[in-house]
């Protein structure tokens, strides 16, 4: 979202809404975030301008937490009558983030000229207290006589009021700050979900987080071997108990659909290829199990793998995988560490890990399901 303008002083577009017929011109049907309220003569027409009045009036809105604040004073007009008197005026500043329209505030101020400002409340605050630091000096220094006393202008403020710069530097830092935790937790390995539950911030930001991702971890990962551990588990069962294998393991990725595999992976350390009936191509499958440095092509930004554990899940043994597909007969059993061999839930499972020295397959009790009492 671009950022409000500076407010200049223009008051050309308030419109005073007609007291005989209760209409305004355009103006009730202008949704705004911040208006300005001004009323003339508020003695004469018996509107009391005081804070505990205001805050009584407007009550209804600000207990549905519709207004985050408001600034009100008081001023002279800079043209005297005849009788060398100056019109009282009264400025309110309200800001209402989920905007409201003309029509709404007109039942609080029926005697009010309404006006929608674009600009940003700060500047709007600045222009009714006459600070010269606003850009509406640079365009009417005029209106600097438009100022009465401390005594008589009847300060006063309620809610979340911005304080100018200070208040700009003071939400750059929380945003830096914050930056600087998301970037940590990245290096940290956390997960986007992880991440957008302990920043909701990011919530507005999932592509950039994943561009930071690739970034960080492309740099972190570009020189580093990963010690796989490759298992193939062949298991024959109903889709709804294969989870039951890999149950116990934590920080997973479960790929299911081969279609766009890789769009949600955030450097969890164990990948899933579940029901694999060779749907990833033997190029691509060889560098998924090497270890070596490898991108994760995506639709939105693409990731780096920081698994350190790779579980192919299929209901095929490795004799029937390589009839099915064409993967070389003697290359794709080099890669794995283990393979297990289920028939059933109650089968505890034959292990097999592969001796590294050796190259010699032993059996070995790896990973069981949890047993039936």
């Amino acid at each position: 979202m671009p950022r409000a303008v500076d407010y200049d002083g223009d008051e050309s577009c308030s419109t005073t809404v007609d007291r005989a017929s209760g209409k305004g011109v355009s103006v009730l049907g202008i949704k705004a975030r911040n208006w300005l309220i001004t009323q003339n003569n508020a003695d004469k027409y018996g509107v009391d301008m005081s804070r505990d009045a205001i805050l009584q009036l407007l009550a209804p809105l600000i207990g549905k937490d519709r207004i985050a604040a408001i600034v009100h004073i008081r001023e002279q007009s800079l043209i005297a009558d005849d009788s060398n008197r100056h019109t009282l005026h009264d400025h309110l500043a309200i800001r209402i983030p989920n905007q409201a329209y003309g029509g709404q505030l007109l039942r609080y101020f029926p005697h009010a000229a309404l006006m929608p400002c674009d600009a940003n409340f700060n500047s709007l605050v600045k222009y009714i207290q006459k600070d010269t630091t606003g850009a509406w000096y640079t365009s009417h220094p005029e209106k600097l006589g438009e100022r009465l006393p401390p005594d008589q202008a009847n300060y006063w403020q309620w809610g979340d009021v911005p304080t100018g710069a200070d208040h700009h530097a003071d939400h750059q830092k929380k945003t830096d700050n914050l930056n600087a935790q998301i970037m940590e937790a990245i290096i940290a390995g956390k997960t986007d979900a992880e991440i957008m539950m302990a920043y909701p911030y990011a919530w507005r930001r999932p592509a950039e987080l994943r561009k930071v991702r690739y970034a960080v971890m492309s740099q972190r990962y570009r020189s580093v071997y990963r010690d796989l551990k490759v298992i193939y588990i062949q298991a024959n069962m109903p889709p709804k108990q294969i989870h039951t294998l890999f149950a116990a393991t934590r920080d997973t990725y479960v790929v299911s659909d081969y279609t766009h595999p890789w769009d949600s992976y955030s450097a969890e350390t164990t990948v899933v290829l579940l029901d694999f009936r060779g749907q990833v191509a033997w190029p691509e499958l060889r560098r998924l199990m090497s270890g070596n440095y490898c991108t994760l092509q995506a639709r939105f930004s693409d990731a780096v793998a920081c698994y350190v554990n790779l579980l192919i899940v299929s209901p095929l043994s490795l004799a029937g995988l390589r009839d099915c597909k064409s993967y070389e007969d003697n290359r794709l059993i080099d890669y794995l560490t283990n393979i297990r061999i289920y028939n059933d839930l109650d089968d505890y499972g034959t292990d097999y890990i592969r001796d590294a020295e050796t190259g010699n397959w032993r059996q070995q009790y790896l990973l069981p399901p949890t047993k039936k009492e």
